[in-house]
Parts: structure tokens; C-alpha cells; sequence
């Protein structure tokens, strides 16, 4: 319940805010670019893209990626202070035997705990790592509680259409190592759990999905800048950089360039490779799509801003959309194809 009012408070103030934010980002933009170059030796300059709010028709265009990406060189380099004494020491409860079971997994600080599907005899299967919204990345029951249609964040529809699923918890949560660090360094705990998945004896590793939502959403826009691994990302309800959180973030006010940088995640989109889509109500925070699509250069990311639906009103249907679109997604390279139309039926359907 705290984490769906915490939401609610960031999207109402994401909302409010994104014209006043986006002229903001744009004069610390000028000013951080110059910095990553002298810090990388690699220019940050983009070549403008549009994407229409349909989906791509062609499988990633890799043509123009780069050879290295450079978010994660920039994370590593980073020796950040941010969120030192914020981590939650409380444990994740056990999930209901059978649906869900408490594993750890090796993560760049230690053991992290995650709650993911049983492992189940037979075919490998595809599989999806999902990140939930809210500041605090632990993991609690929100993962199997029941909730209303209208506002479902549990995305248990996954495994509920056969999909194995893991929930990771990020560090300085539920009880894991090292403290949380606002978007930085809990991109690289995303990434370990598709090690983990990946292992399994039950899971196509090249069938492994990544989706968030809220700050979920802008987490994993940051993971597929970092990695071409997962085989499709769907990231609902994101904001194009913390900053646009305003106080409720977990970034400080007017934080430092080089802090800021590499958490934002509209600076990288032109390195995706990964066929992404970022889908949210037009209610919600879809308000931030136009300046993101300037940004995404050649990168294969679809936006889909669903008609008459909020920031929450979309996720519980849309999560169901693409269970199908996943089982579905079985020949040799991506091949998911989402509209919003879909995603409205499938509101209206229940």
C-alpha cells in the first residue's frame, strides 16, 4: 500500500513538472556533456530521432550502434556518495510455496535475494527479470498480494501465462549488501540477475525479457543502454531522468553533473540496441515521450501512450499483452510487435 501512494505521488508531481524539467535538463545537458567527453575521450553528440507511437516493423537496427557502450564504464568510474544510509535491513517475507520461492543470486556487492518461479521439468522457457516502482527496489508481497485490475503492479501475469519470472531485489534492500545509490549501481544487480536466469535449467537464455515500471521503468531503460542481452525490454511509466522526480526523488536537488549523468536515462537511449518499448497512459507520465523520442537517434524504441488510461490503469492489461506477445516471440531474432490498441482492448476486456 505505501509503495502505490509513494507512486501516485510521483506521477502526479512528474506531471506537473515535465515542461519546467525539460528546459532544466537542457541547460545542465550542455553544460554535462562536455564533461562525459573530457572524462571518456568520446564525443556525446546524437544524431535526432523520431519514433511514431506504433510499433517498429523491422527487427533492431544495429547499424549505427556503438561498439562499446558507455554508460557502464561511466558507473564504474563513478565513486558516488549518493544514498550512503539509506539501505533497508528488512528481510523479504516468504512467498506462498509453490508460486514463488526466496533464492539469492550473485551480485557485483555480495548476495542479493530475489523471489523468482519455481523451476519447472521439461523445454526451456522464456523468461522476464521485473522491477517494480517506488525508491526502495526490495521485494515484499506486493509481488503476490492480490490487486484490482485498474491498478495491478504485481506483474504476476507472467508467470501466470507460464513465463518463468524473477523479481530482484537491488542493494541496500531487503536485507542486501552495499547501500542504495539512486539508479546507479543497481543497474549492474539488474544485469547479475540475467546471469542468474539465464543458469537455469528451465529458462532459454536467449529468451530472457527485462520490464520495470515507475522507476522500474526508468531502471531498466538504463540496464538496455548498458547491455545487449535481453531479447526485448518493456519499460511502462518512465521519467526521462530522475531529476524530473523533483523533491520526491532520491537525488538530491541540482545534483552534480557527473552524478547526474549516467542515471539519466534519455542522455543514453541512442545506445540501445534492444527492440524496447516504453508504453504509459496518456494520464501518466506519456507527457515525457516527445522529448525522449528527440533523443533516441537510430535506437529501435517504440513508444505507445494508451488512450484514456493513467499511470496505473495501463500496467495490470498491458503486462498480459505482452505474456501473449512473449509466448509468441519464438523465431530466430525479436519479433514482438505491440500497439496501443491492443493494450486498450485488453483494458476494456475484464
Amino acid at each position: 500500500m505505501a509503495r502505490n501512494i509513494a507512486l501516485a505521488v510521483i506521477a502526479v508531481i512528474v506531471a506537473l513538472g515535465v515542461v519546467g524539467k525539460d528546459r532544466i535538463m537542457a541547460r545542465l545537458r550542455s553544460r554535462a556533456e562536455s564533461k562525459i567527453a573530457a572524462a571518456t575521450g568520446k564525443s556525446t553528440d546524437k544524431s535526432a530521432g523520431t519514433t511514431p507511437d506504433k510499433p517498429t516493423d523491422n527487427a533492431p537496427d544495429t547499424a549505427g550502434a556503438p561498439k562499446v557502450m558507455t554508460l557502464p564504464g561511466l558507473r564504474k568510474a563513478l565513486k558516488s556518495s549518493i544514498g550512503e544510509s539509506k539501505g533497508d535491513e528488512t528481510p523479504a517475507p516468504e512467498p506462498p510455496a509453490g508460486d514463488l520461492e526466496k533464492v539469492t543470486y550473485d551480485a557485483p556487492l555480495g548476495k542479493n535475494v530475489a523471489y523468482v518461479t519455481p523451476v519447472k521439468p521439461g523445454a526451456r522457457r522464456p523468461a522476464i527479470i521485473w522491477i517494480h516502482g517506488g525508491f526502495n527496489f526490495g521485494i515484499d508481497g506486493n509481488m503476490w498480494e492480490p490487486s484490482p485490475r485498474e491498478n495491478d503492479q504485481s506483474a504476476a501475469g507472467y508467470r501466470k501465462a507460464g513465463i518463468a519470472e524473477m523479481y530482484p531485489a537491488l542493494r541496500g534492500t531487503s536485507g542486501n549488501p552495499g547501500h542504495p545509490e539512486c539508479f546507479l549501481g543497481e543497474v549492474d544487480d539488474v544485469l547479475a540477475a540475467a546471469d542468474f536466469l539465464a543458469k537455469r535449467a528451465d529458462v532459454d537464455p536467449d529468451r530472457i525479457y527485462l520490464g520495470g515500471h515507475s522507476t522500474g521503468g526508468l531502471m531498466v531503460l538504463l540496464a538496455a543502454a548498458s547491455t545487449p542481452r535481453f531479447r526485448t525490454v518493456f519499460s511502462f511509466g518512465p521519467v526521462a531522468d530522475p531529476r524530473q522526480y523533483g523533491k520526491s526523488s532520491c537525488e538530491p536537488q541540482d545534483p552534480p553533473d557527473n552524478e547526474a549523468f549516467p542515471r539519466s536515462a534519455i542522455e543514453w537511449l541512442h545506445e540501445i540496441v534492444t527492440l524496447t518499448y516504453i508504453i504509459d497512459g496518456e494520464k501518466g507520465n506519456a507527457g515525457v515521450f516527445p522529448m525522449m523520442r528527440k533523443r533516441i537517434g537510430r535506437a529501435p524504441i517504440t513508444f505507445l501512450t494508451i488512450p484514456g488510461a493513467d499511470h496505473f490503469s495501463a500496467l495490470g492489461p498491458g503486462n498480459d499483452v505482452v505474456a501473449k506477445a512473449i509466448l509468441a516471440d519464438t523465431g530466430a531474432k525479436p519479433g514482438i510487435h505491440l500497439t496501443a490498441e491492443a493494450i486498450q482492448a485488453a483494458m476494456h476486456a475484464n
